[in-house]
């Protein structure tokens, strides 16, 4: 199930992001984006209610939206709630009349790569020294709706 993300998820999305993702980010980073744009704020939970996984998007102008943060913890992988995340926030950029998608990746991170890759995002920029310790990043971009 994919919801909106609340004050009250914020303790769980930050033990996902510090245990999923290789950069650190401070608690309060997820509190700006959901004070910035509280609907591309979106968890996926499990059949308890336990939040999986995340995704927090941004508004980078009238008709474009950025991901800034996803992530799924590790034991819940590979089993959908990811792309569900994806998919939520390109419903909710399209409503909001958006039509592009865009993200940066490590570029060594070829499981990610591949991830967006099969969702219709395509390399469009290669970023170097994009992240705090130094490593290169690929920006991606997608439409909001994804032909199948």
């Amino acid at each position: 199930m994919i919801r909106q993300m609340s004050e009250e998820d914020l303790p769980r999305v930050y033990a996902i992001a510090l245990s999923s993702l290789d950069e650190y980010y401070l608690p309060e980073v997820f509190s700006f984006f959901l004070n910035q744009w509280p609907g591309g704020q979106l968890v996926a939970c499990s059949v308890t209610g336990k939040v999986i996984g995340f995704i927090c998007g941004s508004r980078l102008g009238p008709e474009r939206v950025g991901i800034a943060l996803l992530a799924v913890e590790r034991e819940s992988r590979r089993r959908g709630a990811g792309s569900e995340l994806l998919a939520a926030l390109r419903r909710r950029a399209v409503a909001e009349g958006a039509y592009t998608v865009q993200l940066e990746v490590r570029i060594e991170n070829g499981a990610a790569i591949s991830f967006y890759k099969s969702r219709g995002f395509i390399a469009a920029e290669a970023l170097p020294a994009f992240y705090n310790n130094g490593g290169d990043a690929i920006r991606m971009i997608g439409a909001t709706v994804q032909n199948s």
